[in-house]
């Protein structure tokens, strides 16, 4: 039986906080530089590619959105 995937909760204009858990972490942390994020960062959401993979401003970003929290 296939699970099934929660759906992004974002959209754009959004402000987020990269927030990887240990797993994220550990498959992507060799890209945080590539992706000009590293945990704690803050931005607003202008691109969502996939309906999962989100874009901070200036393009950074690009992981999976199970990685940010919104920020109030």
């Amino acid at each position: 039986m296939a699970l099934q995937q929660e759906a992004n909760p974002f959209k754009i204009g959004d402000r987020v906080e990269f927030t990887p858990n240990e797993h994220a972490y550990g498959w992507t942390c060799h890209s945080f530089d590539r992706m000009r994020l590293k945990p704690g960062d803050t931005g607003i959401i202008t691109r969502i590619a996939k309906d999962v993979y989100l874009y901070l401003d200036d393009e950074r970003g690009g992981l999976h959105w199970e990685c940010f929290q919104l920020v109030k």
